[in-house]
């Protein structure tokens, strides 16, 4: 199973980040190699994704449940891959990013080994990297919010472990993408709107 978690932080209260976060036609466009997404209800939908693991390249198709709507704390959702044996899941977590606010407890993350921070440079080589104002990442205060993306992906099948090692890599960059996809288009929308 390959699982990832990025935090980034922005001077927004947690309410932005929810009033986008909750529907999900804002975000899955910002998935890393977004073909398409089906809406079949407020909780269920199809999403297209390219994915580019590796040498391999293929075309996953997931089944998504969003199975927890907690507001403005957290968005959570299941995948269950159609045309690949592969499951998993996910969660969005804002809070505020305070002195002296409770806050979820999330490992120290480690420097990432050679062949990892390879990996996101040809990410971000092939897909660009965001760019966010400095002052965005800054320490706790008042006004600032933090959002956590989680992602676990389990692939199935007589490939699954050489699919598991090569997702293990490229997941970290593609969650650290998406998070900050989200902030810097709420921070320029809130910038344009003062």
């Amino acid at each position: 199973m390959a699982e990832t978690e990025y935090s980034t932080t922005a001077k927004l209260p947690v309410d932005t980040i929810w009033e986008f976060v909750k529907e999900m036609d804002n975000w899955a466009p910002m998935l890393t190699g977004y073909q398409s997404h089906e809406k079949q209800s407020d909780d269920d939908s199809v999403w297209v994704l390219k994915g580019d693991v590796g040498v391999m390249s293929r075309t996953l198709k997931f089944q998504v449940h969003v199975s927890e709507w907690a507001g403005p704390e957290r968005v959570t959702f299941e995948l269950k891959g159609l045309n690949e044996q592969m499951e998993g899941g996910g969660v969005f977590l804002m809070e505020p990013y305070e002195e002296g606010a409770a806050t979820t407890a999330v490992a120290p993350a480690s420097r990432p080994g050679l062949f990892a921070r390879l990996v996101r440079w040809l990410y971000q080589l092939v897909h660009g990297k965001v760019e966010r104002d400095p002052a965005s990442a800054a320490g706790p205060g008042a006004g600032m919010a933090k959002l956590t993306f989680r992602l676990r992906l389990d692939p199935g099948g007589p490939m699954a472990p050489m699919v598991n090692a090569m997702m293990k890599t490229a997941m970290p960059p593609a969650a650290e993408d998406l998070a900050n996809k989200i902030m810097a288009h709420l921070e320029a929308r809130e910038s344009g709107a003062a």
